[in-house]
């Protein structure tokens, strides 16, 4: 029962994931992934080192670049979307299969409904690939025969090297397959690692399998690479730590912590030694995966290895099944948030929604409050209508004809956003070279306005205010203010004016419409023209009119420029000093 009921838990998530994922562009990691899978597939490969964290995903470069390179004339983002998702959840349709009815649908339910999954199968990104790579690793690691412990090793190998940080979950691995000790006795324990124990255990080698594959995977991206990337990123703040975990974690969160409670008191309770250090190696594989992103919580995403962990745990038996009360409270916890929302203009003003929960800002693009079903309906229509800034560089990007220098190469500013334009020029066949405004050159190199138009505590823009005083031109369409710019060439008059915004708006990101398209709500918003209109103040430095009322009559001339956040998610609400 509880396997037919989980297989349709998948059709009905697998179904909704393969429908958002046409076209979808959500992030610039995921742009400048496919920019190197293109090459990849083309057979115009630069050296290792120019692709993105190559040394942490090599195996995703090279399955998306099978996956373009066996489908040549689809569009490359949604070809990879696409076969990327169909790895996925064909990868956990074979672990429901093995796992035959240890799986509870609760478990299941609340893993896949968790934004750190539901929102991140539709697209390419390495946790998608790594997930689907260790979900096989998970069918086959708790089998006793040698088949499957090569196979369990292999899929692990392929999981580590579409993602480094799945070597986290190597220690809960090798936890689950090391057996329960029965007795304070640790030379008896230890001398059963060698043997086979169809209930609790794996023969000692396979776990040594396991443990190479994942350590060599690690190993061979940096030798690939020529050199190790960044591994650690800290950015921590309490605020992003807890939204991002009930919004993000959500129901499955709240599973890995009834475990976290289980495993602790399966500690407390007994009193033999070698059990209570077994039980506490158990607890802190669990907290591994978890905690190991908190200070660097870019984005919910990172809460997917805590959502693998509770498969991994739950599969195993080694925790009392759910009863039925609790199996309803999690049902509830997952399935509620996929209809009901919360909406916050103000942080003392909540509202519940079905369609227009508020958004977050994170690393991934934006994130509902709430109401994820209307949120997979706004991905499936992102071409249409953006959700974030994403879709609009984007957009710019793909419509924009490059000017390369003499050497062949397309020069581009090193922004948070440059991973788009790095995907457009390799789809035109050309080769764009990422690089700090000191190392371009003076004159022609290009980058997306958007990076421009806020400050940013994470990424800042180098030389930011020489880049606003150069002249600079539009070389894509506009969408909100934001395209694709040309530095060194035109006028500079849009520095001006990005320089009295930024002023305005105190560094928060904002957006530009023609002044007929005001688009009321709860966000700051001032008008500006070249020219006076009443109620206006003038602006020496940009040579701007501007005011933050309602002109008394709408020109052609007058501009409306509005925050995309609430104030309460202001970059001085984050960092307190507001």
């Amino acid at each position: 029962m509880n396997r037919r009921i989980n297989f349709t838990l998948l059709i009905v998530f697998a179904a909704a994931s393969l429908w958002c994922a046409d076209g979808l562009m959500r992030k610039n990691d995921q742009a400048a992934i496919l920019a190197g899978a293109v090459d990849l597939a083309r057979g115009q490969i630069q050296p290792w080192s120019a692709y993105y964290q190559f040394d942490k995903t090599y195996v995703l470069y090279g399955v998306a670049g099978a996956i373009l390179k066996a489908v040549p004339g689809a569009d490359p983002v949604t070809a990879a979307n696409i076969g990327l998702a169909l790895i996925f959840w064909t990868s956990l349709a074979v672990f429901i299969a093995r796992s035959r009815e240890r799986l509870s649908p609760a478990v299941l339910l609340c893993v896949l409904a968790s934004p750190a999954v539901l929102f991140n199968t539709s697209y390419v990104n390495s946790s998608v690939l790594s997930s689907a790579f260790l979900l096989l690793c998970g069918a086959f690691v708790f089998r006793t025969d040698r088949l499957s412990s090569w196979l369990a090793a292999l899929f692990y190998f392929l999981a580590v090297g579409s993602r480094s940080d799945v070597i986290l979950l190597l220690p809960l691995l090798l936890w689950l397959g090391t057996p329960i000790p029965e007795s304070g006795n640790f030379r008896e324990w230890f001398s059963n690692l060698w043997k086979t124990d169809a209930r609790t255990s794996l023969p000692f080698s396979n776990l040594w399998k396991l443990t190479v594959a994942g350590i060599g995977a690690l190993i061979l991206g940096p030798i690939f690479a020529g050199g190790a990337g960044m591994a650690l990123d800290p950015f921590f703040n309490w605020k992003m730590v807890a939204g991002y975990t009930v919004f993000g974690f959500g129901a499955a969160g709240m599973l890995w912590g009834v475990q976290l409670v289980g495993l602790g008191r399966l500690v407390v309770k007994n009193r033999a030694v070698w059990p209570v250090l077994y039980g506490s190696a158990g607890l802190l594989a669990l907290l591994i995966p978890v905690l190991f992103f908190l200070p660097q919580l870019h984005a919910p995403r990172y809460f997917w290895r805590g959502c693998e962990a509770v498969l991994l745990l739950s599969v195993t038996g080694r925790l009392p099944q759910l009863n039925r009360r609790w199996v309803a409270i999690f049902a509830l916890a997952a399935v509620l948030p996929l209809l009901v929302g919360v909406r916050l203009p103000q942080l003392n003003q909540p509202q519940l929604t079905v369609t227009s929960p508020t958004c977050f800002p994170s690393g991934d693009g934006f994130y509902p409050m709430g109401a994820y079903g209307s949120f997979l309906w706004r991905l499936h229509h992102a071409d249409v209508e953006s959700i974030d800034h994403n879709q609009r560089v984007w957009t710019a990007a793909r419509q924009t004809v490059f000017q390369p220098l003499e050497n062949g190469t397309v020069p581009v500013l090193y922004t948070p956003m440059s991973g788009y334009l790095l995907l457009s020029a390799s789809l035109r066949g050309q080769i764009a070279v990422r690089a700090s405004f000191e190392e371009l050159p003076a004159i022609g190199f290009y980058v997306d306005s958007r990076s421009l138009m806020r400050d940013d505590p994470k990424n800042p823009v180098g030389a930011l205010n020489r880049i606003l005083d150069m002249p600079v031109e539009f070389v894509s369409p506009e969408s909100d203010g934001i395209g694709i710019l040309r530095v060194g060439t035109g006028r500079r008059e849009w520095g001006a004016q990005t320089k009295l915004l930024s002023r305005c708006f105190n560094g928060n990101e904002y957006l530009v419409y023609p002044a007929d398209q005001v688009r009321p709500g709860d966000r700051n918003f001032i008008f500006f023209s070249k020219k006076d209109f009443t109620g206006a103040r003038y602006d020496s430095l940009s040579g701007l009119y501007w005011s933050g009322k309602y002109p008394a009559a709408v020109r052609t001339d007058i501009f409306f420029a509005q925050a995309v956040l609430p104030s309460w998610m202001s970059l001085q609400a984050f960092k307190g000093t507001d």
